[in-house]
C-alpha cells in the first residue's frame, strides 16, 4: 500500500474516531444537562415578603431540586430592568407587576406572559371570583391571580409619635401645611414637616389620584361622562396642597430626587415628621428600622374637608406575579405560585405587614403591629372598586395598547415645579388634559378603523355615583 494511502486512512480513522467521540460526549452532555436541576429566576419589589417567600422556595428546592434565584428591586428600578431584560431575551421566570397604569392587556399583546399550567377551576373559589378577563385571564386562560387585597392606597399619614401627638395629627390639607411649617421652623430646618418621593413619578401619579378621590372626585376620569379630570377643580385642590408644601419650605429639600425607598429611609432617620405611604410602610420599618417601630403612628389621609365622607377607588384586582413568556420553567413556576393560595399563607402574608392579604379575615388573628390593623381598618371603611371599561368591553385593551404616553404627566408636572422648571402648574395640567383627550380619541379611531368595536362611550357609566362600590353586578 502506498504511503499516501496509509496516511489518508489514518487521517480518516482519526477523524471518524473524533466524530464518534464528540457525538458521544454531546449525548452525555445533553443527558447530564437534562438531569441537572432547573434554576428559576424571580424578581419582585416586595421587600417585607422576601423571608416568607424564601421559606417556600427553600422547601420547594428540597423537594424538587429546583432552586429559585431571587432579586429584590425598588419598583421604579424594576421597571427599567424588566424592559431591558425583555428586549434582550433575558426576562426572569417570574416577576411582580410594577408597571404603572393598566398595562396587562398591552403587555399580553406584546408577548410578555406565559399562561399558568393550570385552569381556573383548579384554583380556590375565593381566587376564582377575583379573576377578570383582561387583567389576570386572556382568552379564558389563567395568567396570574391576586395574592393580596388591592383595596389599599398610598396616602395614609405616617408620623413619628415623638414629634406629633395623636391629638395634633392633621386631618385637612390646611392643617397639614400649618403643622409641617411649624415643625420645620421650630427645628431650624433640622427636621422637615414632610418628605415626598417626588422622583418616583409612577407612585406619585397613584398618590395624586388617591388624594383626588379623597377630596370627592371620581379620579382621573369622570365615570358619568367619560371625560378626563386632570384640570378639574378637585385636581387643582390637590396640586395646591402639594405645591403649597414646597412653597412653605416644609418639604425635605431632597424630595425632588428621592424614590420611595430613599424617602422612607430619611423619614425613619428622623429627618421628617410625616411620610405618606401604604400599609407596607410598617412592614419595612419592622424589617429595616426596627429601632423606631414604637415611634410610629398612622392616620387617615389628609383631605380638603375632613367632615365629609370620602371613598378612595381601585380597579378590580389584578395579578400579583406573572410568568414570563421567555421562561422554560412554566410548570415549576406554577407549582410555586399555587403555594401562595392557602389561608396559612395569607396569615403569614399579613404578618409581613405589606399589602393586605386577599383574605382580610386573617388580619385580626395575625401577629401584626397595631398600626397595621389600624390602616387595614381605614382601608376597609373607605375604599371601593371603580368602574373599568376593560371589564365591560375587553376590546378597550387595544385602545390602551395603542395610546401613546403623554408628557409631562401630573407627577412629572409636580416634579418640574419642585425642580423649578415649571412655574404654572395649572396651565400644564390643562395642556395634559387636552392632550390625553386628543390621544384617546386618536387611539379609539385607530382601533375602530382596524375593525375594533370600541367607542368613547365605553368610558361612560351613567349609573355610577361617588361613594358606591362598583361591583360586577353594576356593569
Amino acid at each position: 500500500m502506498k504511503k499516501g494511502m496509509v496516511v489518508w486512512l489514518l487521517v480518516l480513522f482519526a477523524a471518524t474516531s473524533m466524530l464518534f467521540s464528540a457525538g458521544t460526549s454531546e449525548k452525555e452532555a445533553v443527558s447530564q444537562s437534562s438531569s441537572q436541576p432547573k434554576t428559576l429566576e424571580w424578581w419582585d419589589h416586595y421587600l417585607p415578603l422576601a423571608p416568607l417567600h424564601q421559606e417556600i422556595w427553600n422547601a420547594y428546592e428540597a423537594k424538587t431540586g429546583v432552586k429559585v434565584n431571587y432579586t429584590q428591586y425598588d419598583p421604579a428600578k424594576q421597571n427599567d430592568a424588566l424592559l431591558l431584560a425583555f428586549r434582550s431575551g433575558q426576562c426572569p421566570d417570574v416577576f411582580s407587576m410594577t408597571f404603572p397604569g393598566n398595562p396587562e392587556s398591552a403587555m399580553y399583546k406584546d408577548g410578555w406572559f406565559s399562561p399558568m399550567a393550570i385552569t381556573k377551576d383548579q384554583l380556590p373559589k375565593q381566587i376564582q371570583t377575583s379573576l377578570f378577563e383582561g387583567y389576570t385571564m386572556f382568552g379564558g386562560k389563567v395568567y396570574s391571580f391576586p395574592t393580596m387585597n388591592n383595596l389599599n392606597h398610598n396616602v395614609p399619614l405616617w408620623y413619628h409619635t415623638s414629634m406629633i401627638k395623636e391629638s395634633e395629627v392633621p386631618a385637612t390639607f390646611d392643617a397639614m401645611r400649618a403643622l409641617a411649617k411649624k415643625i420645620t421652623q421650630q427645628s431650624n430646618g433640622k427636621v422637615y414637616g414632610v418628605i415626598l418621593p417626588i422622583a418616583f413619578t409612577s407612585r406619585m401619579n397613584d398618590s395624586i389620584k388617591d388624594w383626588l378621590n379623597a377630596v370627592g372626585s371620581p379620579g382621573y376620569i369622570d365615570w358619568k361622562t367619560g371625560a378626563y379630570q386632570f384640570d378639574s377643580p378637585q385636581m387643582f385642590q390637590v396640586f395646591a396642597f402639594l405645591t403649597g408644601l414646597k412653597d412653605d419650605g416644609s418639604v425635605h429639600p431632597s424630595s425632588v430626587n428621592l424614590d420611595m425607598r430613599a424617602a422612607r429611609e430619611r423619614w425613619a432617620a428622623g429627618e421628617a415628621a410625616v411620610l405618606f405611604d401604604g400599609s407596607w410602610n410598617i412592614g419595612v420599618i419592622k424589617s429595616n428600622f426596627s429601632a423606631i417601630i414604637d415611634d410610629v403612628g398612622v392616620a387617615e389621609p389628609v383631605r380638603a374637608d375632613a367632615s365629609k365622607p370620602y371613598t378612595i377607588y381601585r380597579t378590580p384586582p389584578k395579578g400579583t406575579f406573572f410568568i414570563s413568556s421567555q421562561s422554560h420553567a412554566v410548570q415549576e413556576a406554577t407549582d410555586i405560585l399555587m403555594q401562595l393560595t392557602s389561608k396559612d399563607y395569607y396569615k403569614k402574608l399579613a404578618e409581613r405587614m405589606d399589602q393586605p392579604p386577599l383574605d382580610l379575615s386573617v388580619v385580626d388573628t395575625a401577629n401584626v403591629h397595631p398600626t397595621y390593623k389600624k390602616v387595614i381598618d381605614i382601608f376597609a371603611k373607605t375604599m371601593a372598586y371603580e368602574p373599568d371599561p376593560l371589564l365591560r368591553n375587553p376590546a378597550i385593551g387595544d385602545v390602551y395598547a395603542e395610546m401613546r404616553d403623554i408628557h409631562p404627566n401630573p407627577a412629572e408636572i409636580l416634579q418640574g415645579y419642585y425642580a423649578g422648571a415649571i412655574k404654572d402648574w395649572k396651565a400644564e395640567l390643562k395642556k395634559y388634559n387636552a392632550a390625553m383627550t386628543k390621544e384617546r380619541e386618536r387611539a379609539v379611531k385607530k382601533v375602530q378603523d382596524a375593525g375594533g368595536k370600541v367607542s368613547l362611550q365605553d368610558w361612560v357609566f351613567p349609573n355610577w355615583e361617588y361613594g358606591m362600590n362598583f361591583t360586577t353586578d353594576k356593569y
